[in-house]
């Protein structure tokens, strides 16, 4: 089964699947992402552009096991950048918390937000937005994730710990991407 997925902007990126982490391929698919961010942000500093190329090599190597696809989330000229990786499977029924299905036993700051989602032809579940635990002296990081439940498939959408204005920033357009989400035999 494969994904197709319709981005709401330019600002994401989809990492190619089975691409090199590493070599020629890799420093070319990098030097492209560089290029098109600054297209688009023409006044960005060089030592910005470095961390996004940094970013860019980092996805490549940095996608989850398995993932139908993986996303790169690269906003502007600001220093941050986060992934987020979209897993497909069979049906399978998530019996207990959802919530635990997609987190785990991570050690959260409060309770997430959860709420229901419903992406026609997919199927029905929920989001979740929380906030980790940090590690001693660093600030707690958000995550964002979904997890949707139809007669065809279970599809896990996790976006990767990042500060909690990237994540904010981040939300709406990938709620976009998640209700435009299709399968395709």
């Amino acid at each position: 089964m494969r994904l197709d997925i319709d981005a709401p902007n330019d600002a994401w990126i989809r990492v190619p699947a089975d691409h090199p982490s590493t070599g020629e391929e890799a420093e070319a698919w990098a030097d492209d992402v560089v290029a098109g961010f600054h297209r688009r942000h023409p006044d960005t500093a060089p030592d910005r552009l470095e961390a996004v190329r940094g970013l860019a090599m980092a996805s490549l190597s940095g996608a989850l096991p398995g993932a139908a696809a993986t996303l790169l989330y690269l906003p502007g000229p600001g220093a941050a950048g986060m992934m987020v990786g979209i897993g497909v499977s069979g049906p399978q029924k998530v019996e207990g918390s959802l919530v635990r299905a997609l987190l785990g036993d991570a050690e959260l700051l409060g309770r997430p937000i959860v709420d229901p989602v419903e992406v026609p032809g997919l199927g029905t579940g929920i989001s979740v937005r929380c906030l980790f635990a940090p590690a001693p002296e660093q600030r707690p990081a958000a995550g964002l994730a979904y997890l949707l439940q139809g007669e065809r498939a279970t599809v896990r959408v996790m976006a990767s710990p990042a500060p909690q204005d990237l994540v904010a920033h981040a939300g709406p357009s990938l709620a976009k991407i998640v209700s435009s989400l299709r399968l395709v035999d």
